[in-house]
């Protein structure tokens, strides 16, 4: 039956059963008379029942017609639900971020309420990269990535500033006096970091050790669940692992730590406007971030309509870049 329904013949049905009048059926799809009615026939010949009885002045739905009425609409609806809950409710509304897998679980998600009580009609779609440097940005619109990389034809800004420290489970905590004692335990590193342990020991003024007992994971998000478990220790980001602290999950162990070469950044493509729902994203992240942000100032009077437009243009373009830390 899934294969042989026709879904134009369900489209003439259901605008017929709400029209009453294959006429006003007609006139709302763009079709003749003739066609819709054609559909109808065919639907039900297809089902072998009537679906309406056919009045001197209009259209009357038989029972039949009642109950699949009822289905019709009830999976139009879904179908619309169904779309408008994967794909945002309409484009001009969504905005979709490509982030890092550890700055959207541990930074932007404890904040994301705040952005949607400030902006209630922006709808958010959220992706997940994980490796690499997408270049595809058709249908993104920003993009949240750690490190210095960036391809030429985006523009960047820095969003935090991070130092690296290893942190663990308060109960494990207790036993772990100096540096030295960490060489017994097992040190969760993150593949593709730049820094890691021998970085932070070296910090420490313990240069040339090993360490025998390391897990290895591909993204921080997992490294501090991890940690926060009680597997290891792990080299936490400044910015990424405070409400862990706060919470209690983890402790930070002694004063020693690095820098991380490489802030999260805000990233978009240079080369086309950025949407005014995408602007408000962006306007609300760096300000959550401390980022500040470079205003213009309103045309002055009496200077007409051509300066208004250029400051308008001004304010329109991407912040200017800033040196990373």
């Amino acid at each position: 039956m899934r294969r042989l329904l026709n879904l134009n013949w369900i489209r003439s049905f259901e605008a017929s059963a709400r029209h009453l009048s294959f006429t006003g059926a007609a006139r709302e799809l763009n079709m003749t008379q003739a066609g819709i009615s054609q559909h109808i026939r065919l639907l039900e010949g297809q089902l072998r029942e009537s679906l309406f009885h056919r009045l001197p002045r209009g259209l009357q739905l038989t029972d039949a017609g009642e109950a699949y009425l009822r289905v019709v609409r009830e999976s139009f609806d879904h179908l619309t639900f169904g779309t408008a809950e994967i794909f945002g409710h309409g484009e001009e509304g969504l905005v979709t971020v490509r982030t890092n897998v550890a700055f959207a679980t541990h930074w932007l998600a404890p904040r994301l309420a705040g952005f949607h009580a400030q902006f209630p009609a922006v709808a958010l779609r959220l992706t997940a990269a994980v490796h690499g440097m997408d270049t595809v940005w058709e249908g993104v619109d920003l993009e949240i990535r750690y490190g210095h990389d960036h391809a030429t034809g985006l523009s960047s800004q820095p969003i935090t500033t991070d130092r690296l420290f290893p942190v663990c489970v308060p109960a494990l905590a207790a036993s772990l006096k100096e540096p030295r004692d960490l060489l017994g335990q097992r040190l969760i590193h993150v593949i593709g970091n730049r820094q890691g342990w021998t970085d932070w020991f070296a910090e420490t003024g313990l240069r040339g050790v090993t360490f025998d007992q390391v897990l290895q994971t591909d993204t921080s998000a997992i490294g501090l669940e991890l940690a926060a478990a009680g597997v290891g220790v792990a080299l936490g980001h400044s910015s990424l692992v405070k409400p862990m602290i706060q919470a209690g999950r983890l402790v930070r162990l002694f004063d020693a730590e690095i820098d991380a070469q490489g802030p999260f950044y805000l990233v978009a493509p240079s080369d086309r406007p950025m949407r005014a729902e995408a602007r408000s994203f962006k306007t609300w992240l760096l300000a959550e971030a401390g980022v500040e942000i470079e205003a213009k100032a309103p045309p002055k009077p009496g200077r007409g309509r051509k300066a208004a437009r250029r400051s308008a243009a001004l304010a329109s373009k991407p912040a200017r870049r800033k040196r990373a830390p």
